[in-house]
């Protein structure tokens, strides 16, 4: 599942993020995100990536956003909030519907996602 990170660092032509998404696919991954995802990535648009990040996004399966998700996701920002630590609830539902559908995490903030019964992988490694 692409983070938002992941998203824009394709959309701005990052070769390391492309590499990595094309030798993904090619060893049989589909790619997902959220709704969560595309709502932040259609925020910091700029008017010429439009078209492209609509084709590109067009290709990519959501994965939704469900009551099981959105429970974790308070749980998460519950657990996180005793020790200390906020965890927003944006990166909180992302968090929760990676965790609910099975789905690693792509992200390049590693510490944004701490929790510790989520698989979260920078998009270079593994």
């Amino acid at each position: 599942m692409l983070d938002s990170t992941v998203l824009i660092g394709y959309l701005r032509d990052t070769p390391s993020v492309a590499s990595s998404l094309r030798q993904r696919l090619s060893d049989g991954h589909t790619l997902a995100t959220t709704c969560v995802n595309l709502a932040e990535v259609e925020r910091g648009l700029r008017p010429r990536e439009r078209r492209r990040a609509a084709a590109f996004l067009d290709r990519l399966r959501f994965l939704v956003t469900d009551r099981e998700a959105a429970r974790r996701a308070g749980q998460y920002q519950a657990e996180w909030a005793k020790r200390g630590r906020t965890i927003h609830t944006p990166d909180a539902l992302v968090a929760g519907t990676a965790r609910a559908q099975g789905a690693v995490l792509l992200t390049h903030n590693l510490d944004d996602f701490p929790m510790y019964d989520l698989r979260v992988e920078h998009p270079t490694d593994g």
